[in-house]
């Protein structure tokens, strides 16, 4: 009698190890990929940050007064978001296309659209 209670105090912690291993799922870590843009911020701020050519970044007030107006080379990791399937019977929220944000970006000014040019 005593086993079979010991056996019964054993079970739960046995199932929950079988069901972690059993519904696992292998899934490939991929090293992020580093991309670079060349352009000028759209100053106009959407729920996803702000847009420079097909990406979006987050900026901070400061971080936008110092950008704007500048032609800038920006660098940073791509997440990708996916987009919703229009096709699918529950409706949710979201774009229909995958939106691309650059991750930690690090920012290279390339031209000051705001001072003129230096001659020389």
């Amino acid at each position: 009698m005593k086993r079979f209670k010991n056996l019964l105090k054993s079970l739960p912690v046995f199932l929950l190890l079988i069901s972690q291993f059993a519904f696992a799922q292998a899934v490939k870590k991929e090293t992020p990929k580093e991309v670079t843009t060349i352009g000028i911020i759209d100053t106009l701020e959407t729920k996803s940050g702000f847009r420079i050519n097909e990406y979006f970044i987050e900026l901070s007030k400061n971080q936008l007064d110092s950008l704007k107006g500048k032609k800038l080379a920006v660098t940073g990791s791509l997440l990708v978001v996916k987009g919703i399937d229009p096709k699918e019977k529950e409706i949710s929220q979201g774009s229909l296309g995958d939106r691309l944000f650059i991750v930690k970006p690090q920012f290279t000014i390339i031209y000051d659209a705001r001072e003129p040019l230096k001659s020389e």
